[in-house]
């Protein structure tokens, strides 16, 4: 049974008036396809084929084959999705014919950069090598690299919200900075094989994005709000919270996605993200407050040395979308409604396994 929330939204984005028949008998090779992101790209591309017989095929490579099982249940069996066990860092062999790159391949969460940032910027920088040589063997339709908001680095406060052209400082010998310089330099990559071997590459820079999948310990703090929002638990707060984010529900994002591989110019990036932004703190508060009220929790200010991970303390990492709205990108989602959403989503998920 596919959970409520995700049929739901997948019915959202494929609903949107795009050019989906581009995609029509193609194949489609994502890496990392079980992350958070890329899976429901995965998703959608399985949905177009149930709704619309479009006849995609799915090649996702993955490193963890039961993790990516367990994310792709619902599509056991399906002609159209092919797992193969496969680190982007090492060579890349497949002898099927290849029409779309999607490079999601990526560890991005804080708690990693420290204790293992070889395997932060390898992916990003050597795994990116590996499949944009692959996109020339193929000779591929589209080349979508993800990226992140931070690339932009430490700007000046009277730059937000950043365009896709504002650029500030990187401490490239700064230990924290394993995934955001490496993510520069893959975008980097990404225009040079343009340059020289014709690639088609886009490329897409999503800030904070949430939404049914997302990882509860992977330590940032809105999955922390979100999981202590699932267990009915006091929801804690472990900063001042006076930091300013916009977060993007997963559909919106998406979509968002899908409009730069089809509608999107060749050889530019994408910001995505909402133009809503809101402060850590009052995000907290609208979630205790405005979004579950009825489950009675509060917010409980706290300090853990364990939560002090290796990240790069931004105050304000609030993007322009003004781009991406140019090719007709439109939010759905306010931010209420999405976390009530990824948070019915989960608990839903959680009682299938407790009946299966």
């Amino acid at each position: 049974m596919r959970n409520s929330i995700i049929e739901s939204d997948l019915h959202y984005i494929t609903n949107e008036n795009l050019p989906w028949e581009m995609f029509n008998g193609k194949t489609v090779l994502v890496s990392g396809a079980s992350g958070f992101l890329p899976a429901y790209m995965v998703e959608t591309f399985l949905y177009l084929n149930e709704t619309r017989q479009s006849n995609i095929k799915v090649i996702g490579l993955v490193r963890n084959i039961k993790k990516a099982r367990e994310r792709f249940i619902f599509y056991k069996g399906n002609k159209n999705l092919k797992l193969i066990i496969q680190d982007v860092c090492e060579e890349i062999k497949i002898n099927e014919n290849i029409d779309y790159i999607i490079h999601a391949a990526s560890l991005a969460t804080p708690k990693v950069f420290q204790e293992n940032p070889v395997g932060v910027l390898s992916p990003n920088v050597i795994g990116t090598a590996n499949l944009l040589k692959l996109a020339v063997e193929k000779k591929v339709k589209n080349f979508l690299f993800f990226s992140t908001s931070g690339v932009y680095g430490y700007v000046d406060q009277s730059s937000y919200p950043l365009k896709e052209d504002c650029f500030g400082s990187l401490n490239p010998a700064d230990i924290a900075s394993c995934y955001l310089e490496s993510k520069r330099m893959g975008e980097n990559m990404c225009i040079a094989w343009m340059h020289q071997y014709g690639v088609p590459v886009k490329i897409v820079r999503p800030a904070i994005t949430y939404g049914p999948g997302v990882m509860l310990n992977d330590g940032r703090s809105f999955a922390d709000f979100i999981s202590n929002i699932v267990n009915k638990q006091d929801v804690a707060l472990f900063s001042d919270g006076k930091a300013i984010r916009n977060f993007c529900y997963i559909a919106d994002a998406t979509l968002g996605f899908f409009i730069v591989i089809l509608k999107g110019e060749v050889g530019q990036a994408y910001n995505v993200a909402t133009d809503y932004e809101i402060s850590i703190i009052d995000l907290v508060k609208t979630l205790v407050e405005k979004v579950f009220p009825e489950r009675k929790l509060k917010v409980v200010m706290k300090a853990d040395d364990s939560k002090k991970y290796l990240r790069m303390d931004f105050p304000r990492t609030t993007v322009d979308i003004t781009k991406l709205k140019a090719l007709g990108w439109k939010l759905n989602f306010p931010i209420e409604e999405g976390f009530k959403r990824t948070v019915k989503s989960i608990e839903e998920s959680n009682n299938i396994r407790k009946e299966s």
